[in-house]
């Protein structure tokens, strides 16, 4: 049995969300940078001045994305006041049982969807849209190690980590 009492805080929030979605900010930037170095070669034209406009609107389109997202993700951290709460996962070989401040549950790992272990969190999803957030800074090496060997033992669609 392994017990971890975790606290999500706005700037894990943040971090999570600006690794995991990476790829999807970075194509702006690299776009615009593609309309930049295509305006400088070529030479004084029409073309030329669309693709200027266009990379100036791209740099527009690309800083209002950024903020955007800080302030979706900010609104959907401190609307849900469950995530910021202590909260304590107790993990056996039958359950996971999960306590907060205000709320308390239970599941079974035969009803997990799926887990993904990244290098800072365990995701237990329940479905495809619904996981678990787990931190593992609050985990010791041996307390991962056994969490790993409890979601193998029980089957679960997973993708662990080796370190």
């Amino acid at each position: 049995m392994i017990t971890v009492k975790t606290h999500i805080v706005f700037k894990d929030f943040l971090i999570f969300n600006v690794k995991n979605s990476l790829s999807r900010i970075l194509i702006f930037p690299l776009l615009a940078l593609v309309f930049f170095i295509t305006k400088y070669f070529m030479e004084e034209s029409d073309e030329r001045n669309i693709l200027e406009s266009a990379s100036m609107w791209l740099l527009f389109a690309f800083v209002f994305i950024v903020i955007r997202s800080y302030f979706r993700l900010k609104n959907a951290f401190y609307s849900n006041k469950k995530i910021q709460e202590h909260i304590s996962y107790t993990f056996t070989n039958e359950h996971i049982r999960n306590q907060g401040e205000t709320f308390e549950g239970e599941f079974s790992w035969n009803s997990v969807f799926r887990v993904k272990e990244k290098k800072e969190w365990f995701l237990i999803y329940q479905s495809v849209h619904v996981m678990n957030m787990v931190p593992k800074k609050y985990f010791t090496k041996d307390q991962i190690l056994e969490l790993r060997n409890i979601i193998t033992s029980n089957q679960v669609k997973a993708k662990l980590r080796n370190d």
